[in-house]
Parts: C-alpha cells; sequence; structure tokens
C-alpha cells in the first residue's frame, strides 16, 4: 500500500469517509456477516478487473515516471480467476473485493462485497487491512461499526486463524460530487504488524490484491 500522507486530508476525502461510513452502517444494521461453504469444489469467482500486486522491498521511483512507491509495474500484475483455494494445502489466506465494475454513472448503484478465506497456523496469526486511496490519500476499513472508514492507519480484523465469510462492503447510490479514481487494497500481513511501517516483504502472508473503480462526477 502507498504511504499515508502527513498533510491533513482534503475535505473530499473527510466527506467520502463520512459517507462510506454512514452507508455502510446503514447496511450492516441488516447484514449478518454469514460463513459461506462450498458445495463443488473450492473456486471462488471475482471481478475480472482484479488485479493481484506481488511485493519484493519496497523501493522509490526518483523518475518522472508513473510508478508508485513500492510498487511493480503493471507488467509484472496478473490477473486471478478468482480466490485459489487448495483444501488439500495446510494454510491460504485469501480476499477479494466482488461486484466492483470498473465504471459508475451518477444515480449507479455501488455494491462492494468482501470475500475473506483464511486459515493459517493457530500459533502464527495474520491481520487483514482494507483500504481505499483517492487523490493520493488513505481511508481504512475499521472493526467498528460506527466509524466505519478512517484515515488513521489500521488493520480491519485481526488474529484471524480460520475464518470463511462474506459480506458486504459498500451498498449505496452514486451522488454527484464524488468523483474521481478509486483504488481499493486487501493484505494479510502478520498479527500485529503495519503494512505501512514495517518490511512489507517480510511480513506479508498474502499478495496485495488492488482493485480501481471510477466514479462519474454529473
Amino acid at each position: 500500500m502507498p504511504n499515508t500522507p502527513q498533510k491533513p486530508l482534503p475535505l473530499t476525502i473527510m466527506l467520502i469517509s463520512i459517507l462510506f461510513a454512514s452507508f455502510s452502517h446503514i447496511i450492516n444494521a441488516d447484514t449478518l456477516e454469514r460463513p459461506l461453504f462450498s458445495a463443488v469444489g473450492s473456486k471462488m469467482s471475482a471481478g475480472s478487473a482484479t488485479l493481484i500486486y506481488s511485493f519484493g522491498q519496497p523501493f522509490v521511483s526518483t523518475t518522472p515516471s508513473a510508478l508508485q512507491i513500492g510498487f511493480f509495474p503493471l507488467s509484472q500484475t496478473k490477473q486471478p480467476s478468482g480466490c485459489q483455494i487448495d483444501p488439500t494445502a495446510e494454510e491460504w489466506a485469501c480476499v477479494q473485493f466482488q461486484n466492483l465494475k470498473p465504471f459508475y454513472n451518477i444515480g449507479d448503484k455501488i455494491k462492494v462485497d468482501i470475500q475473506i478465506n483464511v486459515k493459517v497456523n493457530r500459533l502464527k496469526p495474520v491481520d487483514l487491512w482494507l483500504a481505499i486511496e483517492y487523490a493520493g490519500a488513505l481511508i481504512f476499513k475499521t472493526p467498528s461499526g460506527l466509524n466505519v472508514f478512517e484515515a488513521k492507519a489500521q488493520a480491519y480484523k485481526t488474529n484471524l486463524q480460520t475464518l470463511e465469510i462474506q459480506h458486504t462492503l459498500l451498498d449505496f447510490e452514486l451522488i454527484p460530487g464524488l468523483g474521481g479514481e478509486y483504488i481499493f487494497y486487501a493484505v494479510y500481513v502478520d498479527e500485529g504488524k503495519n503494512p505501512l511501517k514495517d518490511d512489507f516483504a517480510v511480513i506479508q502472508r498474502s499478495e496485495l490484491v488492488m482493485q480501481k473503480t471510477t466514479l462519474a462526477n454529473e
């Protein structure tokens, strides 16, 4: 994930986080997290636009290229066909954004689900981090039902060992004033670690999932 800016978030970011929090809180009040059971096989589908980035050692590009801090070029990413879970494996850590479209017009319904499927050694649990980037700033999904997104860097779910759920992340109708490009991030790391500060190559327990969408402004 890119670093959080040192300056206060722009008013637009604050409004967006408040809106996301409000919409998500309303939905989550009526939608409980529920277990998923795979009847046939273990493959899970996801949006075709999802990108997964593999990280190496962090780096900073000093050239005028379009590279972001810590990312490999797009040519080194791969397009997944969904959560690939091998039930015979000793452990796995998979997360997917579902139903996120590449573009939304005013009046469109934005409904994004998150699929979480993890099984790891109980002595080496993981934390799940979710974030949305807009205009170079990040807001983070929180475990709270009140402030669903905050600018403070924090894990969404902690001390995970075995969990398989799917629930709604966002569900609202697009209104004017929220236009722009949004980037969704999700990654598992060692329990108690911060992917923005600690050595990502050492603490990561899954690939970083990244998916983009653009919202119309009018």
